[in-house]
């Protein structure tokens, strides 16, 4: 089976939302038992090993986004055009899995000194669900863990951590003539961000050049609350991010400001929707990867399931990164790249 044939056919499994979900498994797991996989955990998520004493995980979510009405190309059938190669998920993770099944049909697997262990998950786009249960399952990642995000084949050993809010603003809905004081949820909800974003200057004193924004950040996702031009709002919603260079103390310092704040403003309810460390690892592998992929380690553009693990993590996948895009490629020259830095990392840790 060529590398293109392989990708065809985890492509035109539909897997948006899930939704081709068990053809996917059965595919992955049928494909790892002919190579000598045998399965420990299958359920929306597959979990296989070889070897005695694993020592390398891969991890690799199977879900996909949505499909716009404006591709060119059909979605879930591989196109070749000249070194292209265009469908949705071939950058965001198909080709990554793609490259790491077809680096072990390519080796001697029965000389493993090390076992190799493969984690194939659900739901990373939405809540990172298949991730979340392995972990409730105590499965184990091994040492090292290979994460085949799209890279371009850069070593990706870090990223920023993540901090997302929801805020429930509470206020009186009355005719705009007669506004009530301090009972405008949306009014509020201005005066509360406006008191929040005081802290970028606190965040700017603090540089991380590990990362290209080097420092930590808030984005205000979204704000919606009232009905209409004449009537003070009554509720307003706001979603709110912060993303974390690599002190953790940042996180502490974050949630300490917002109670303030909420003390400051009582009808005002919260939920934390997300909490994610941040990670780099300098591990001294780093340099063995610099070398093999022959460019420089730098941080994952967002946050992956690498963030959810703790060992030695490397995130590494073919180019260009397309991930979300329409018409969404990588290039087969990158795809064969990334075959031939996983066969030595397989090499280095496993033989």
């Amino acid at each position: 089976m060529e590398i293109e044939e392989l990708l065809n056919d985890l492509i035109k499994m539909n897997t948006v939302n899930d939704l081709e979900n068990k053809q996917i498994i059965n595919y992955l797991e049928n494909y790892l038992k002919q190579i000598g996989f045998k399965t420990e955990y299958k359920t929306k998520c597959l979990v296989m090993s070889i070897g005695k004493n694993p020592i390398l995980s891969f991890i690799g979510h199977t879900d996909v986004v949505s499909v716009s009405n404006s591709w060119k190309y059909p979605p879930f059938e591989l196109t070749k055009e000249s070194d292209k190669l265009i469908g949705r998920g071939v950058s965001d993770m198909k080709g990554g899995i793609a490259s790491f099944l077809y680096a072990l049909k390519q080796m001697n697997l029965k000389t493993l000194k090390r076992g190799i262990r493969v984690c194939f998950t659900y739901d990373e786009e939405n809540g990172f669900e298949g991730i979340k249960e392995l972990i409730k399952q105590n499965i184990d990642f091994c040492d090292y863990s290979l994460v085949g995000e799209p890279t371009d084949n850069y070593p990706c050993i870090g990223s920023k951590g993540l901090l997302e809010y929801e805020l429930i603003f509470k206020g009186t809905a009355v005719h705009s003539s007669k506004p009530i004081p301090n009972e405008s949820s949306n009014e509020n909800s201005i005066l509360f961000l406006n008191e929040l974003l005081k802290l970028n200057k606190i965040f700017q004193k603090e540089q991380c050049n590990l990362f290209e924004v080097p420092f930590n950040t808030i984005n205000i996702g979204t704000i919606n609350g009232g009905t209409n031009i004449c009537t003070t709002s009554d509720c307003t919603r706001v979603l709110l991010g912060f993303r974390i260079t690599k002190n953790l103390q940042d996180i502490k310092l974050i949630k300490v400001y917002i109670d303030k704040l909420i003390n400051k403003y009582p009808k005002v309810e919260y939920k934390i929707l997300n909490e994610i460390n941040p990670f780099y690892n300098e591990d001294l592998i780093v340099k063995f990867y610099e070398d093999i992929s022959s460019k420089n380690r730098k941080p994952f553009f967002g946050v992956s399931e690498a963030s959810f693990i703790d060992n030695n993590r490397l995130i590494l996948g073919p180019g260009p990164i397309t991930a979300h895009e329409d018409d969404e490629f990588i290039l087969k020259s990158s795809l064969m790249e990334t075959i031939n830095i996983y066969k030595k990392i397989i090499e280095r840790l496993c033989m």
